[in-house]
Formats: C-alpha cells, structure tokens, sequence
C-alpha cells in the first residue's frame, strides 16, 4: 500500500510524456510544410515515394503524429505518409464529418493565398469522436509541372 502513491505518480508521468510526445508546435508543422513543398518542387516523384513509404521527416520519427500530406490540384491524393492506401483516391466533394468542405476551401485559398490554415473535424476510429484538426498547407509547384497542396496539421 506504501508504493500505491509511487505507482500512480510514475503513471501519470508516462501519459503525460505520451501526450507531450504526439503534440507538435505551429512552428513544426509549418516547417515540415516548407521542406515538403521544397523537395517536391526539386523532385515530385522521388518525394511522393519517400511520404509514402512513412520515411522521416515525412512521418516524424520521433512524433508519428506529425506527417504530411498532399493533394493535387483536383483534389486527389498524391501522396499520405500515414495512408499510403488513399492515394489517387479523389476527395472532390467529400466533407468532414460535420459537412464542411474543408478541401475546397483549403484549394481556394492555396491558390489564392499560397498558404493557409483551415479547421476542419476528423472521426477517429480509435476514440469514435469527431476531433477538430487543424492543418497548415502552402501550394507546391513539383518540377513535374503540376501543381500541389502540401499540409500537415495538429
């Protein structure tokens, strides 16, 4: 009964490290953005298969909840670091999970803007709750001649 106290102050440490771990700052989202879109803008091709792959800095080793993804300018994905099954899926009209058309409005604003953030709410399979996401993105111009939207988001 003496080490009950221990016991509970060494888990609460544990989660608390967990969830300090899967936390990402503004600042590394948007640069995680900024060296996507840049090795996109050198190489597409090799870049998609890197995000594809999962390979860091494209799914962080450190944090896998921060990664990137990217969307064409018709909104098919080009490349998911953590949903490698989703690319060439086409997201044209699909809304979050409370109806907004989040990818519309995210195209909109890249090529009005070049960058952005947007709000939108994911269904996490694990929790079964809608979660607001927040993602950054800025427009990629690949030297393949196409146009993308890298984002990532927290």
């Amino acid at each position: 009964m003496k080490n009950l106290p221990n016991f509970y102050a060494i888990l609460f440490l544990l989660i608390s490290s967990v969830n300090f771990a899967s936390a990402q700052t503004n600042e590394e989202v948007i640069a995680l953005v900024k060296e996507t879109r840049a090795d996109i803008e050198k190489n597409a091709e090799e870049t998609f298969e890197s995000i594809l792959f999962g390979d860091h800095p494209y799914k962080n080793e450190h944090n896998p909840s921060l990664y990137v993804f990217v969307l064409d300018t018709d909104l098919t994905v080009a490349a998911h670091a953590i949903m490698p099954h989703m690319m060439g899926k086409n997201l044209k009209g699909k809304p979050d999970v409370k109806g907004k058309m989040f990818r519309e409005e995210m195209l909109k604003k890249a090529r009005k803007d070049g960058s952005g953030w947007i709000k939108y709410h994911y269904f996490n399979p694990k929790t079964q709750k809608a979660i607001l996401k927040i993602s950054y993105f800025e427009l990629a111009h690949g030297n393949d001649g196409k146009k993308y939207i890298v984002g990532s988001g927290r």
